[in-house]
């Protein structure tokens, strides 16, 4: 992993759905002295519509070939992306055209610096309890990059929520998928409604104050089905959903605004006021 300076992927469900999310990472690189650089003329990686079976991977292949010529002319070594699927179609595409440029999620750089980060923090998480969910493009695809923990029991946010003074709490169906599926989200939302209700299910019996996520899918999808289930089924669940560059960046300073926590469909105030004291 680069020390220079990082080239910032941004993802376009973040960018869509929870715009304030996508600064997240940006504001933590900032309180760290992290170095990066944030293009706007990144195209997206087209990785929803590659795993969607709509777009070719030889349409994937050259937006993204120029997308890597992008960071290697603004002096980057290294792409970090705040996006499980753009990290896994990056990397689908770097090992395709054999370029150095690495590419590494954001949550590596989080890892990397927790000890730094712990001892900036404005606020902890102690006394909260919570359950994580790693992004299956993160941790199946190229699982023998998977450094902490298995790809099928990836602790990569384990590790981040205890050293920012969380109790992580294990549930049986930690390794199934949020639900989204992709093409199955355009074409099935019932099967994907489903796997989001087995899920949270199976979270909603250890009684935790918060799923912590990796990726701006599963984001979506526990944050936004929550309140559809609980319509459909009567079954509440509530629990709040968080990406890890928000938690993060709220736990260093930042502000339920600059966080955007009114996007989230699944209200997060009262872990908010609760986390702030």
């Amino acid at each position: 992993m680069s020390e220079k300076r990082h080239y910032l992927f941004k993802s376009c469900v973040l960018g869509a759905y929870y715009p304030k999310v996508e600064e997240c990472l940006r504001i933590v690189f900032d309180r760290l002295g992290i170095r990066y650089f944030d293009d706007p003329n990144q195209s997206s990686c087209t990785g929803h519509g590659y795993h969607s079976g709509i777009y070719p991977f030889k349409s994937t292949l050259e937006v993204n070939r120029r997308n890597f010529s992008l960071a290697r002319d603004a002096g980057c070594d290294d792409i970090v992306t705040s996006c499980a699927t753009s990290y896994a179609t990056l990397k689908e595409v770097k090992n395709f055209l054999g370029d150095s440029i690495e590419v590494f999620h954001g949550s590596d750089v989080i890892h990397k610096n927790r000890d730094r980060i712990r001892g900036r923090l404005e606020h902890s998480l102690e006394g909260v309890r919570l359950v994580t969910h790693h992004g299956c493009h993160y941790a199946k695809i190229f699982y023998k990059d998977v450094k902490v923990g298995a790809p099928e029991h990836p602790m990569l946010l384990d590790e981040i929520a205890a050293s920012l003074g969380a109790e992580v709490l294990e549930y049986k169906e930690r390794g199934l998928c949020c639900g989204m599926g992709f093409r199955h989200l355009l074409l099935d939302q019932e099967y994907c409604k489903k796997i989001a209700e087995r899920k949270l299910t199976s979270m909603k019996k250890v009684k935790p104050d918060l799923i912590l996520v990796h990726c701006p899918g599963c984001l979506l999808t526990l944050d936004y089905f929550q309140a559809i289930l609980e319509k459909e089924t009567g079954v509440e669940f509530k629990i709040p959903v968080m990406h890890y560059a928000e938690l993060t960046a709220l736990l260093l300073g930042a502000s339920p605004t600059e966080i955007g926590a009114a996007a989230h469909h699944t209200k997060i105030d009262r872990l908010i006021e609760r986390i702030k004291g």
